[in-house]
C-alpha cells in the first residue's frame, strides 16, 4: 500500500456564513430536479464533455444534486476539485490535466479509473454573495485550453442554476 499526496481544498475563511448559506439555498432538498438536470446535460453537450454536474459543498461532502455522465453522487471534500473552485468565487476554476497537476495528480478519486482528467467549474455564487458549490464539466481526457469565451458560458450555467434554486426555494410546498 502506497502513501498518496495530494492538497485537499483549504475551508474559507468564512466556512460557518458559508454552510448556513448552503442550508438556507434549499439546495441539498434538489436532488434531480428536472430544470437543473436540463442544464447539466445542455452544458455537457454545450462544452463537449463527458459529465457535468451541480455540485454543493456542504460539511466535509460534496454533493452532486444534479449530474448527467456521473453515476456516484457524493464524495468526500477532502478530494474534490469543487472544493478548489469555491475558494476564488468570482472565477472560473480550471484544470486542464489533474493528473499532471501537483495538487490533484494522487487524488484517489482522480486516479482509481481515471474518472477525471479535464475539469471547469463556475461557483455557484447566492444572494448573499457567498459560494454554496459549483457548475462544472469535466472529462476523462485532457483538455489544452478552456477559453474565456467558454468560461463566460459556464458562469452562465451557473446563474441559471442558482435562478432555479431561487425559484424552487420561492415556490409554495407542495402537499
Amino acid at each position: 500500500m502506497g502513501i498518496t499526496v495530494y492538497a485537499p481544498a483549504p475551508t474559507p475563511d468564512d466556512e460557518g456564513a458559508r454552510e448556513r448559506a448552503v442550508m438556507a439555498s434549499g439546495a441539498l432538498d434538489a436532488r434531480d430536479d428536472p430544470a437543473l438536470l436540463e442544464l447539466v446535460e445542455q452544458a455537457r453537450q454545450r462544452f463537449g464533455t463527458g459529465m457535468a454536474a451541480v455540485s454543493i459543498l456542504s460539511r466535509d461532502w460534496q454533493y452532486l444534486i444534479a449530474a448527467a455522465g456521473v453515476t456516484s453522487r457524493t464524495y468526500s471534500r477532502r478530494m474534490s476539485l469543487c472544493g478548489h473552485a469555491i475558494i476564488t468565487p468570482r472565477a472560473v476554476f480550471c484544470v486542464d490535466d489533474a493528473r499532471a497537476d501537483p495538487r490533484f495528480a494522487d487524488n484517489p478519486v482522480l486516479i482509481d479509473g481515471g474518472q477525471v482528467r479535464f475539469y471547469a467549474g463556475a461557483p455557484l455564487i447566492d444572494a448573499g454573495h457567498m459560494p454554496i458549490g459549483t457548475f462544472c464539466v469535466f472529462d476523462r481526457m485532457p483538455r489544452g485550453d478552456f477559453s474565456a469565451h467558454e468560461q463566460t458560458h459556464l458562469r452562465q450555467f451557473a446563474e441559471a442554476a442558482i435562478t432555479r434554486l431561487a425559484v424552487r426555494r420561492a415556490a409554495p410546498p407542495t402537499a
